[in-house]
């Protein structure tokens, strides 16, 4: 989760003013005057059946608590604030019949996005590579998005220190953008430990990031982590033959839980879509900001909450009839 920086907060306060008095003369920027800490976070309201969001909410409609203490919301909006997305190519053995498709649905994306957004372009194994920086270039991203289709490589899966990676590219986002991590990955990870690295991760660093690492790093960032899992048949032979690589599913999800992200299933005709629809979700997701009740010790993990409030659901009873989630991060690190 972000502090955010004095400078982050003036161009949140001119967006929020900008909502609330867009027919007010134009004069200096408001000066707002904050402690060390604001927080930020984002969150998905959806419908777990047809996956289709609540996007007509405003602040009020929410009720946020830390550690069980309620909040109040000073920043809201709803796809305003540009996008930094990092788009993760899995390079392992199990993922390389499904490069292509991957490769193209994300070519496509790329043109969906709006002109302020950036992207950049990363590989995975057993570690991560850089493609392409980031850049509003979409010549220059596809040319990375189509380095990476033949950067196959026959290495592990090291989630954790491939986690630790990305969030240290997404960090180099532009101040005030909303951060996205999305893996394009048959959602696969291997163990790490001696045998592994000695057989699937010799290119990997010499020291590894843990898992308890990887998490902390992602949730002292603002980032979200989005996945788009393509399985083919040689996923499916490695989970079944999995012996010491201890190939697993479930880590990328876990990950994606911590921060709220949506993780979609695809089929290898149905990438192209599920990729576009993937990132609409990331779209639709609102921004809150708030400045925390109480103090807290520097390091200290604070447990979030975030539900629609009682108020909106007496309101709106036909709402309460859905069967809702609302998706956001578990916490952040003071």
């Amino acid at each position: 989760m972000r502090k955010a920086s004095l400078l982050t907060i003036l161009l949140l306060a001119q967006i929020g003013l900008a909502q609330g008095a867009a027919s007010a003369p134009q004069s200096e920027p408001p000066t707002i005057h904050v402690g060390a800490q604001f927080v930020l976070l984002d969150a998905l309201v959806e419908n777990k059946k047809s996956r289709a969001p609540l996007d007509a909410l405003s602040a009020k409609d929410f009720e946020l608590s830390e550690d069980g203490v309620l909040q109040t919301i000073s920043y809201f909006s709803h796809d305003q604030l540009p996008l930094s997305v990092v788009l993760l190519f899995d390079m392992t053995e199990t993922v390389h019949a499904a490069l292509a498709p991957l490769a193209q649905a994300a070519l496509q994306v790329l043109g969906h996005l709006k002109p302020e957004d950036e992207v950049a372009v990363m590989t995975f194994s057993s570690r991560a590579d850089l493609m392409q920086g980031f850049t509003n270039n979409r010549k220059l991203a596809a040319e990375g998005v189509r380095t990476a289709t033949w950067m196959a490589d026959v290495e592990g899966t090291f989630l954790d220190e491939d986690m630790v990676e990305a969030v240290e590219q997404v960090m180099k986002a532009k101040e005030g953008n909303r951060r996205v991590l999305v893996w394009l990955t048959d959602g696969t990870a291997n163990e790490e430990n001696a045998f592994t690295r000695s057989t699937i991760g010799q290119h990997a660093p010499a020291q590894l990031h843990s898992q308890r690492e990887a998490m902390m790093r992602l949730l002292q960032s603002d980032a979200v982590v989005s996945v788009l899992i393509d399985r083919t048949a040689e996923t499916y032979r490695a989970i079944a033959g999995s012996g010491s690589g201890g190939t697993r599913l479930g880590d990328i999800d876990e990950y994606a839980r911590a921060t709220g992200g949506p993780v979609l299933s695809a089929s290898t005709k149905e990438v192209p879509e599920d990729l576009a629809l993937l990132i609409d979700q990331i779209r639709a997701r609102y921004t809150l900001g708030y400045k925390p009740s109480a103090a807290g010790s520097q390091g200290k993990f604070c447990r979030l909450s975030l539900r629609l409030s009682p108020e909106f659901l007496s309101k709106h009873p036909e709402v309460r009839k859905q069967d809702l989630i609302v998706m956001t991060r578990s916490g952040y690190y003071r």
